[in-house]
């Protein structure tokens, strides 16, 4: 025991990562009690940074002359934007790493929910500091407490202020390092609670994106930041990783840097210490610029450039080096936004999928960990050359820089090479993506029936279809269309399956009757058996159109669905805008139903052909004298399909999102059975039934395959088979 107590702390702060990695591989989701401990630490860790924040800006702004906070400004602005663009241009270029890969997935309703808009305002105007501070809104902070400093510049006796708060100041600074003293306790919690409970669902997804961002973190973290900081002033490489590496170690295993910004500051002051360079003045800069610089976006932020641009590939997006550019500029600025505002928003600037997002979140408990590291080696580089700078000590020397470009060019290039080869080897990229569809089915049997042989309509009346017939009779009638994938499809094992028809296995439950499933193929066919009472419902995604309202009765909605068209991969991007089209616009697009607006096409396009056909497959088959331009459906059900034909993709104008209901339909004189429909709507609405079965065939939870989460002692030990 005596001798672990003597280990050095970053050697204690390593060995509990270890410890908690195993940990969590061992007992897997039964430690995830530990994470608790973990959030404990972490909050523990927060009590003494905002006012570290507030107190170490405005005395150390509040002590320099006006002429110093000048040079600080300037000079700060040039090293910044320097880093910037180094390491802008190494995250772009890693970018060219992503191999050749076609994916599919479900809808989520991320892809039709608008990014929320940041109120740059609140976020970076003080007009009551004391919310902003009950907020953590760090920016506003950093604004008032700037404000403040720069107040006390020009003030005389400005002493009688800043005497009582350095003391202060380095009241916090003991709070801070007590709680730090337990480092190793927390870190291990928290390295135990991840390595138990993190799910692989999404892991074959994100690999590709895993191994680009862990790459290029790497390289920022330990050649390209350090690299050039050691080229530019006196500071070797090894003062940045091997100096700090207790930093580094728990900025890496919390994930957090913000509870790390008093240690970084006194770190620089140690490393200007042992090159016999410290003056009250680099202890002072080196105070202000942690602070003020946390508040910009740091690498580890711009590292969410990899998943924009992932993300783009993913969808088969290209983007022109314009769009590249205009990417980096506006995402900088978004940045400065917490970056679970800023992906949205980027996305939705993109014109990407917004579900992509899901797969950001999914992946985040592993990047942030590197994304952290990114951003504890950029701000302790970035402090120690802005204050080298401010002190007269950094010097470009052509010579190292040219070195320094050479060699980074080489390690990046050779690193494309390496992850391309080795996707390339070990990547299945002829996966058949309609399997995880087709293998879906219902929760439970229900008996069924299916017909192809309508009930002869002699004898048929309006009291055959009321709830007290069905029930009398035993079975109910039901229309579907064979061909609506997600409400009614055969899967692999050619077994009905879908939301509606999940739905009537609900229904039988209820009425205690057994269903006769009739399928049809048009629309006109399926309401025309309606009429003459030869089936009791009509399901399949039915639109609750105005087209058929003389015809039927709808029940309430079951959902809202989202207009959108099929097209070929290459012609996403241009159905993605819809102010683009005009009078003169010629353009051949299908039809399954009366969707939305398709009125308002018709009258305002008049070179715009729309077909109706009885099929997506005579869409999607279509020779080539007969095809069509676009499938015009919904982004819901356009998901699915485009899982089953790979090479289409569906393709929406976000900015111009048109939704509607769809439901199930009765005999327009059978008021009996709509009333009890929709009453059993309701009741499946506010059980949760009906979003749970949205959530399994519309988002495709019921494509996953849930199996218990793998450990060491479940798996291997007890149940080694």
């Amino acid at each position: 025991m005596h001798r672990i107590l003597k280990l050095s702390f970053s050697t204690q702060v390593f060995l509990a990562l270890c410890l908690g990695l195993l940990i969590g591989l061992f007992f897997g989701e039964k430690v995830a009690w530990l994470n608790m401990v973990g959030m404990a630490f972490i909050k523990l860790l927060q009590i003494a940074i905002i006012p570290y924040i507030v107190l170490s800006l405005v005395t150390g702004l509040g002590s320099l002359s006006y002429e110093q906070s000048k040079e600080i400004a300037k000079k700060f602005a040039i090293m910044l934007l320097t880093l910037w663009v180094i390491g802008l241009i190494t995250i772009f270029v890693m970018a060219l790493a992503f191999p050749l890969w076609e994916s599919k997935d479900f809808f989520s309703t991320n892809q039709i929910t608008l990014a929320p808009k940041i109120n740059y305002y609140d976020l970076y105007i003080p007009s009551n500091p004391f919310k902003s501070l009950s907020n953590n809104t760090v920016p506003a902070i950093v604004v008032f407490s700037l404000f403040l400093g720069i107040a006390l510049v020009n003030i005389e006796n400005k002493e009688q202020f800043l005497n009582p708060a350095l003391i202060l100041l380095e009241a916090l600074n003991k709070i801070t390092k007590s709680i730090v003293s337990y480092l190793p306790i927390g870190i291990f919690a928290i390295t135990a609670a991840s390595a138990g409970t993190l799910q692989p669902d999404d892991f074959e997804k994100l690999e590709i994106y895993f191994v680009v961002y862990i790459a290029t973190a790497l390289i920022l973290s330990f050649w390209t930041i350090p690299y050039f900081i050691s080229t530019i002033t006196p500071f070797k490489y090894s003062d940045i990783i091997q100096g700090c590496r207790n930093i580094l170690i728990t900025a890496f295993a919390s994930g957090n840097i913000f509870i790390l910004i008093p240690v970084m500051s006194e770190a620089c002051n140690d490393i200007f210490t042992k090159h016999k360079l410290h003056t009250e003045n680099s202890e002072k800069y080196n105070e202000i610029i942690i602070p003020i610089a946390y508040n910009f976006p740091a690498m580890g932020k711009l590292l969410s450039f990899i998943f924009l641009l992932f993300a783009a590939w993913f969808t088969n997006t290209e983007l022109s080096l314009v769009q590249q550019f205009l990417l980096a500029i506006n995402g900088i600025f978004s940045l400065f936004a917490n970056v679970h505002i800023s992906i949205p928003f980027l996305l939705n600037y993109l014109h990407l999928p917004s579900d992509m997002y899901q797969l950001y979140l999914s992946g985040d408990v592993l990047t942030k960990r590197f994304s952290s590291l990114t951003a504890a080696i950029f701000l302790i580089s970035f402090t120690l050359s802005t204050t080298a700078y401010l002190v007269g000590i950094v010097r470009f020397n052509l010579k190292k820089i040219l070195l320094f470009a050479g060699s980074s060019i080489l390690i990046v290039a050779l690193t494309i090479i390496g992850i391309q080869t080795f996707f390339d080897a070990v990547l299945e990229t002829d996966k058949d993506l309609s399997e995880k569809l087709t293998r879906m089915q219902v929760d439970w049997e229900a008996p069924q029936n299916i017909s192809y042989n309508l009930i002869n309509t002699a004898h048929t009346d309006k009291n055959m279809s009321t709830p007290d017939a069905i029930v009398k009779r035993g079975t109910l009638r039901i229309g579907f269309n064979p061909a609506r994938v997600p409400f009614s499809f055969y899967n692999s094992a050619h077994q009905l399956a879908g939301f509606d028809v999940e739905m009537m296995n609900h229904l039988s439950s209820s009425l205690g009757v057994t269903l006769e499933f009739i399928p049809f193929s048009k629309v006109r066919n399926l309401y025309q058996a309606l009429k003459d009472y030869q089936l009791d419902i009509v399901i399949s995604g039915v639109h609750i159109s105005s087209e058929y309202l003389s015809e039927v009765l709808y029940t309430q909605p079951t959902m809202d669905l989202t207009t959108a068209l099929i097209v070929k991969d290459f012609r996403k991007k241009e159905f993605s805008d819809y102010s683009k089209f005009g009078v003169s616009t010629h353009l051949k697009l299908a039809t399954l139903d009366h969707y939305p607006r398709l009125d308002y096409i018709k009258h305002n396009f008049p070179n715009i052909e729309i077909t109706k056909i009885n099929k997506p497959a005579l869409f999607f088959n279509a020779d080539q004298q007969h095809q069509f331009d676009g499938y015009i459906t919904s982004i819901e059900e356009g998901m699915t399909l485009v899982m089953l034909h790979p090479e289409y993709t569906v393709s929406y104008d976000p900015s111009k999102l048109h939704r509607f209901p769809v439901g199930y339909a009765v005999h327009k004189e059978n008021l009996e059975l709509q009333s009890m429909l929709n009453s059993w709507i309701n009741i499946l609405k506010s059980t949760g039934r009906i979003q749970q079965l949205y959530d399994y065939w519309i988002q495709g939870e019921g494509a996953k395959t849930k199996e218990p989460r793998w450990s060491i002692l479940e798996n291997i030990i007890k149940n080694p088979k």
